[in-house]
């Protein structure tokens, strides 16, 4: 499935899927910051984009300001994990950075989301700094 920029009327279906998504982090006590904030805001700006067609299965969150990109989520429905989705709109984020003109992306995560740090890094992505909770890394273009 292609990603698509979301619209102003999938903010309710949007935030349910990021919340189920961090859902299984927070029930093992993982404490993270708010997640699912600010959608309609960033809907508005074209940072969102979504897959799936009858219901939202993915939602990647991506700020593209050259020279420089920032992912700042990437969420995929409990039913859709395990499928290669969540790879995919990190590509995504990866292409719109690249042809937009960026030289690296950058993202922030959870240091006990240990799945997604392997999966960044998998992906190509550097760890760059640690600052309490938060696992900076960065992935050049």
């Amino acid at each position: 499935m292609t990603p698509r920029l979301a619209h102003l009327h999938e903010v309710e279906a949007i935030t349910r899927l990021i919340d189920a998504a961090y859902q299984p982090y927070r029930d093992q006590g993982v404490v993270l910051p708010d997640v699912s904030g600010g959608i309609d805001r960033a809907i508005a700006a074209g940072q969102v984009w979504v897959t799936g067609r009858a219901e939202v299965q993915g939602v990647l969150m991506v700020l593209l300001a050259p020279p420089k990109a920032h992912l700042m989520n990437v969420a995929v429905s409990p039913d859709a994990r395990g499928k290669g989705l969540g790879g995919k709109l990190i590509g995504h984020a990866v292409g719109l950075a690249t042809e937009a003109g960026c030289v690296e992306i950058a993202l922030a995560t959870h240091q006990e989301l240990a799945e997604n740090i392997a999966l960044y890094k998998h992906l190509g992505w550097t760890e760059t700094a640690r600052e309490g909770a938060r696992v900076m890394m960065t992935r050049l273009l």
